[in-house]
């Protein structure tokens, strides 16, 4: 009997496996650290930097881990919000509203603007199943806002000299008719969003459980918050709502515009997916060699085409209800997966060499090293009451970060407002850092702003950037995006004469973000051992004189930029 002949395994196979074998070794070394001085100090002595490296990455594979652990928890709380999704999505393409308009464009006509409202709130319930506050609570913030501009325009009702925003919010929304909940204050949603953002308020646990506790679920209490950024996704989308009905009216289509309005906008969600990988996992390079992610999104997103179909031809669907709102979150998440495929072989074609594979996956590392560093600062601040400030500021830089760089991947121009927060609450960490003094005054000052940590933190050069993206954390009318990004082509050296530094501003703006974290992760991690500051320097490949020199180059070319309009 002859010997079946086995098939030789190339040097490329060979390497991949002995690759795979490394990195599970140093995933279960990481994951034994635990996270504590005393458990790093040891890793460092076991392993040198690398041991704080695994460490790191590990924590992060933990919590990426959790959302598949609790997804079906976190499910409940945020499907609910896109009961709606698939009729109000017939009404806005019965009205010309482009399927395949990317999600991330507000586009331009009033039914893509509209359906762009709709892939907003999915976007945030993405969000929300992936516990990050401060993306979800931007994308609400920004939803709310936009909304608000429009309620404002048809009830003629501005905002008043001297009235505060939470105070005109209350206002206008609490017009007879205008919400489903006329109980619901709008304005004191917005101030719980506007708190969260600057690092303070009753939502903080939120922030807490996405950063520190990476392999507990979230309690009764944590759901309990979600639903405040939940009922600032329901307003807008009663607005959306409303304005969908409206243009269906103002057609003489008296069928659709009573069926849309008499939508219940939210309903208890029981289709619940297993597996939510593919539905909420960043769309990174290594995201799109997994074989099962296409197939799965490609399968929810036909349903979804199924089902509107069916709608449009006033048939019933064979899809069950129940599970209409999975169907719409894989049909959003299946279009920004397309559409950052595309984009991805575009930049490649455009920028050439600049846009190799790897260097999206090395930012994503720098990204994960810097923003789990700080989580790792903020536990360890958190104990002592006289630094709560800081602590809850790294908290917000390392959830904010990983927001920013997750929408920041698929081109959403609220990445950057993400970045905003980031950017505020470094220079706060910084300010406590350098000028405790100064920062205990600003603490207590009820009207401070983000521009009194940035001159605190002895970047008032860098108000440019710190202005171009504030345009981008905000939504109402006046909002200038536009300008806010060309705000951030010209903080990069030479864009001037430099053909693509067009497209790379928001880019930019990201690495300097992530540059600047993990510059400061190492001065705090000094403050506690000036072995664990130097090793994690090792680990970001950055020196002191070296970081000292780029700062310093960055903030003189900000301040030579700082007439750069952004409104």
């Amino acid at each position: 009997m002859s010997q079946r002949k086995k098939r030789p395994r190339t040097a490329r196979r060979a390497a991949e496996r002995k690759l795979l074998k490394q990195a599970m070794r140093a995933e279960l070394r990481g994951r034994r650290v635990t996270p504590t001085i005393e458990g790093f100090e040891a890793a460092l002595l076991n392993r040198g930097h690398d041991g704080i490296a695994e460490a790191l990455i590990a924590r992060h594979n933990q919590r990426m881990q959790r959302m598949v652990d609790f997804g079906q928890i976190l499910q409940t709380s945020g499907l609910p919000l896109l009961s709606s999704f698939i009729p109000l999505t017939v009404a806005a393409t019965e009205l010309g509203a482009r399927y395949k308009r990317p999600p991330f464009s507000p586009g331009s006509t009033w039914p893509d603007h509209l359906s762009w409202g709709l892939d907003s709130i999915a976007a945030a319930v993405r969000l929300m199943l992936s516990l990050q506050p401060i993306g979800a609570s931007i994308i609400a913030r920004t939803q709310l806002e936009r909304w608000s501009s429009n309620l404002e325009f048809n009830l003629n009702a501005p905002q008043l000299t001297g009235e505060d925003t939470v105070t005109w919010l209350n206002r206008i929304w609490s017009t007879t008719g205008v919400l489903p909940n006329p109980t619901v204050r709008v304005g004191d949603i917005f101030g719980s969003l506007s708190e969260l953002l600057h690092g303070r308020g009753s939502l903080l646990p939120l922030v807490w459980l996405d950063v520190a506790d990476v392999t507990d679920p979230p309690t009764s209490e944590h759901l309990i918050l979600l639903e405040e950024i939940s009922n600032s996704l329901i307003v807008s989308l009663s607005r959306i709502q409303t304005c969908l009905a409206t243009a269906a009216a103002e057609k003489k289509w008296d069928v659709l515009a009573n069926t849309i309005a008499g939508l219940r906008l939210v309903s208890p969600a029981h289709g619940l997916l297993s597996n939510v990988r593919a539905l909420l996992w960043p769309l990174n390079p290594t995201f799109f060699q997994l074989p099962s992610v296409k197939e799965n999104l490609g399968a929810l997103a036909a349903g979804h085409l199924r089902i509107l179909s069916a709608l449009k031809a006033s048939k019933d669907p064979k899809e069950p209800f129940e599970a209409w709102p999975a169907f719409s979150l894989g049909a959003q998440r299946f279009r920004a997966y397309a559409v950052a495929s595309i984009a991805y072989e575009t930049e490649r074609k455009k920028l050439g060499e600049i846009s190799q594979e790897d260097g999206i996956e090395r930012l994503s590392t720098e990204a994960v090293l810097a923003g789990e560093m700080a989580a790792i600062l903020a536990m360890w601040l958190r104990d002592d009451p006289d630094r709560s400030s800081v602590a809850n500021a790294f908290a917000v830089c390392a959830s904010g970060l990983r927001s920013a760089e997750w929408l920041w991947l698929e081109d959403d121009p609220r990445a950057m407002g993400c970045l905003r927060c980031v950017v505020e609450q470094l220079a706060r960490v910084r300010t406590w850092r350098l000028r405790p003094e100064r920062a205990l005054k600003i603490e207590r000052n009820p009207n401070s702003t983000p521009r009194d940590w940035i001159e605190g933190a002895g970047w008032r050069r860098l108000t440019l950037l710190n202005r171009a993206l504030g345009e981008f954390a905000h939504g109402s009318a006046g909002a200038k995006w536009h300008l806010a990004l060309d705000a951030l082509v010209a903080l990069q050296k030479d864009a001037e004469n430099d053909d693509i530094a067009q497209y790379t501003g928001r880019t930019h703006a990201l690495e300097v973000t992530i540059f600047l974290l993990a510059v400061e992760c190492a001065a705090w991690a000094d403050t506690f051992s000036s072995k664990l500051g130097d090793a994690y320097r090792k680990v970001v490949r950055i020196t002191d004189s070296q970081a000292d020199r780029a700062i310093e180059d960055l903030l003189n070319h900000a301040w030579e930029k700082r007439g750069t309009p952004v409104r």
